[in-house]
């Protein structure tokens, strides 16, 4: 009895001993297996940092050198050309500031960094960035030069410069005593001219435009001046002097009288200065103590028939620039006269419309036909219809409350340049907007059939 206890005792042992070592190289194996899980997932961890850390420095390296790329494109955008030129705006501080009228400033500008500045072809015009207070972002206008470089000696400026003078626009509405018989409504005309100081900075693009005098052609010159419309024929005045040509030039200005009357003595100067420049100022409501002769010598407007009282044929190159009703009467007084488009150069600043009366431009191609497009607004998000109650594209979109950046509204700024996503626009006959294939100038465009733009 006991060997056969014993002999189990044995047998139970021995069981147990093949279970525990059954179990020790399980425990082994299984050891060596998390041991090598654990090898392995310590080696993708590390490979999956190794390769984060790359992309990283990739992603940095990018980024510094796309910085580097946008920082030279800035710098470049913005540096100045050994003739003074440059790309985009560039900052000027008011250097002095003059008034012509009671309505009427001038503004010396000089470059911020003290470099060069782009000479100007006679008429051209700046374009600005004006900081009216209480506005979200800069107005921009366009201003013709009145004068430039470094023919400035009354502003007491040593280097170059540039000039622009600006009317303040007002509407004239009855005094009473709860207001003023005058309101100003121009934005940046009347903070230029009530608020504008020494110093203070504007930012400025390069002058341009396509009104400006043909100074090769020996034709002679008529210039027909409207109000501030004077300010392009005053530039044009001073390279004459410069330039010792002797062409035959004849200015024709209108004002309503003496209060209106800007550099009235810079034109008698040079009226008497140069035998080869007439002056003939035009009074419509001339005061009681403006004397005919002296400050006006004609009483009345400038007409096609004023003109051609004074003139002894209609061989001359005109040049224009003044309110919409002026230029309108006088292009088509010339028209009728039978001189040539070719010789008609104008500037128009707003909406003003010149060239052809409205029941002829219908018939230029698509250009303000009866026809109803579609243009679809891709950033605001909005579709709306075109038709030829509008006179562009510029007006249409702001008349559905989307109001993109603009300027001179006559397609010479370059402010209202915007993308053409798809469709085409046409411009009026004559106009050719300075802008790439895939963009247009929506302040001269109409739309050639349904159109997408990014606005």
């Amino acid at each position: 009895m006991a060997a056969s206890h014993s002999v189990f005792l044995l047998l139970g042992m021995a069981l147990c001993a093949a279970v525990l070592i059954q179990l020790g190289l399980w425990a082994a194996q299984s050891l060596s297996i998390l041991s090598s899980n654990r090898r392995q997932f310590e080696l993708s961890r590390k490979l999956m940092l190794q390769q984060i850390e790359s992309i990283i420095e990739q992603r940095v390296a990018h980024s510094d050198s796309a910085a580097g790329v946008v920082d030279s494109a800035h710098k470049q955008k913005n540096s100045v050309a050994e003739d003074g030129s440059w790309a985009g705006y560039r900052s000027f501080r008011v250097g002095h500031v003059a008034k012509e009228t009671s309505s009427v400033t001038s503004l010396y500008l000089v470059p911020e960094d003290g470099k060069q500045i782009a000479q100007f072809r006679p008429g051209q015009h700046l374009t600005l960035k004006v900081p009216v207070p209480g506005k979200t972002k800069p107005v921009v206008r366009c201003y013709s030069l009145s004068c430039g470089s470094n023919n400035n000696p009354e502003s007491g400026i040593a280097g170059p410069s540039y000039r622009i003078s600006v009317k303040a626009l007002v509407s004239q509405t009855p005094a009473t005593e709860a207001k003023p018989a005058f309101v100003h409504h121009g934005v940046a005309s009347t903070f230029i001219n009530q608020s504008v100081c020494v110093g203070d900075r504007i930012e400025i693009r390069a002058p341009s435009g396509h009104f400006w005098m043909d100074e090769e052609s020996p034709m002679p010159v008529v210039l027909l001046a409207g109000g501030i419309g004077i300010t392009p024929m005053i530039s044009m005045l001073e390279r004459i002097e410069e330039s010792g040509s002797q062409r035959s030039v004849i200015l024709f200005y209108g004002v309503n009288n003496s209060a209106d009357h800007a550099f009235g003595n810079y034109l008698q100067g040079i009226a008497a200065k140069l035998p080869n420049v007439h002056v003939i100022s035009c009074y419509s409501k001339p005061l009681p103590n403006d004397v005919a002769g002296e400050q006006f010598k004609v009483n009345g407007f400038v007409s096609p028939e004023l003109l051609k009282q004074v003139l002894p044929n209609n061989h001359y190159q005109f040049y224009m620039c003044g309110p919409p009703p002026f230029m309108e009467s006088l292009y088509q007084g010339l028209i009728d006269w039978q001189v040539p488009e070719s010789r008609i150069n104008y500037e128009a600043f707003g909406p003003a419309s010149i060239g052809k009366k409205k029941a002829d431009r219908k018939s230029d191609s698509a250009i303000g036909n009866d026809r109803i497009d579609p243009v679809s607004l891709l950033r605001s998000g909005k579709t709306v219809l075109w038709s030829a109650d509008h006179d562009s594209l510029l007006e249409l979109v702001e008349a559905n409350g989307v109001f993109p950046d603009s300027g001179c509204r006559a397609g010479s700024c370059g402010s209202c340049e915007t993308g053409l996503v798809s469709g085409k626009v046409e411009y009026a006959e004559g106009q050719k907007p300075d802008c790439s294939p895939s963009k247009c100038l929506i302040c001269i465009a109409r739309p050639d059939g349904p159109v997408e733009l990014d606005l």
